[in-house]
């Protein structure tokens, strides 16, 4: 909780201090806001992802069956795994929609990665090219739960995160900017994605599993083993230069009301 108040109070200040509203934040990504659906539409970012780094993915229709198993059946408005269910075969997949049969709201089916290493991706774009990146931390997600295919998350007592970018060099961030700033052009996001190693993500030899672009945290925040003082380093410098994206907005860009909806409207799952 400490971290979360500590990067909105730091991105507040900063767009303060250079006579921007902060509530602008939600505006940055609002392009690819689902304005009528009210939700970043998992079915929209996945149509973003390029053929060679998307995993087969279907709204789920009750009928659809998939060529394989397991599969992870998601709400599409979801973030941080929120409603997210796996499911290893075709009676799991039936019992997970006799569940979700009432719910309010749409599932995606989409298949597992075969890779064994999950790593999470934040970055934030220079606000000056924005084809290049101002921040960017890469995270391995692990898991002492012994399921080989876990569903991570913050809330999941079994996950825990290590920064992996110390052991990165600036060659290396490079490899990894050149397939994952590809994906979709946001301004700034986290991407989840499966590799084998941090060799085979600098090659391009990864699929996508996530996309945050709500309120994607940086998740190296998560990692215990970091100091606070180097966390706090990290904090100021990010959201100095998320704050400075708030420049790049279109002024004509019509606000869109993210939050609220977000807020409000969101539905729910069972």
């Amino acid at each position: 909780m400490l971290i979360r108040i500590l990067l909105v109070t730091t991105f507040t200040l900063n767009c303060i201090s250079r006579f921007k509203g902060p509530w602008r934040y939600f505006q940055i990504n609002a392009l690819h806001f689902n304005e009528k659906l009210g939700i970043y539409s998992k079915n929209d970012i996945d149509r973003q992802i390029p053929d060679t780094w998307r995993l087969p993915q279907a709204v789920d229709d009750g009928l659809y069956i998939p060529e394989k198993f397991p599969v992870f059946v998601k709400p599409e408005w979801g973030q941080n795994a929120q409603g997210v269910r796996r499911a290893d075969n075709a009676n799991e997949l039936a019992h997970i929609r006799n569940n979700c049969m009432n719910a309010k709201t749409v599932y995606v089916i989409q298949e597992a990665a075969s890779a064994t290493r999950e790593f999470e991706i934040f970055y934030i774009r220079d606000y000056k090219n924005l084809q290049n990146f101002a921040t960017m931390s890469v995270t391995e997600t692990c898991n002492t739960s012994g399921q080989e295919l876990p569903v991570n998350s913050i809330h999941n007592q079994h996950t825990f995160y290590n920064s992996v970018t110390p052991k990165l060099g600036a060659d290396e961030l490079d490899n990894i900017w050149r397939s994952i700033g590809s994906i979709g052009h946001y301004h700034f996001a986290r991407i989840g994605v499966r590799a084998d190693s941090l060799e085979a993500l600098q090659q391009g030899d990864f699929k996508v599993i996530e996309i945050n672009l709500y309120l994607p945290m940086p998740i190296n925040l998560m990692d215990t083993s970091i100091p606070f003082k180097e966390k706090l380093s990290f904090i100021k410098s990010s959201m100095r230069q998320l704050s400075l994206l708030v420049n790049v907005i279109p002024k004509a860009q019509p606000s869109k009301p993210i939050f609220i909806r977000k807020t409000l409207f969101q539905p729910r799952t069972k």
